[in-house]
């Protein structure tokens, strides 16, 4: 028997939880808002969303700015 699951087979790709003091890249985090990257650039560069810092020569999210952005998406959401 093989591990990978039957396309009848429910499969559950929940991504994994942000570390608050952690940092994200471009890519997943944009898939983690269900938008795509280019998207979330718009969105920065026109002050939606919070920019990107420099990591080594790599533009990342800070983790807590995600989750602090999903927070008041679901909030206004109610």
């Amino acid at each position: 028997m093989s591990n990978i699951p039957s396309s009848n087979q429910p499969t559950t790709n929940q991504p994994a939880p942000l570390n608050p003091q952690g940092f994200s890249r471009i890519k997943p985090t944009a898939a983690l808002l269900g938008i795509h990257h280019q998207t979330l650039r718009r969105w920065w560069k026109s002050g939606r969303f919070t920019k990107p810092i420099n990591v080594n020569g790599i533009p990342m999210f800070r983790n807590s700015d995600v989750l602090r952005f999903l927070e008041t998406q679901q909030a206004s959401e109610v």
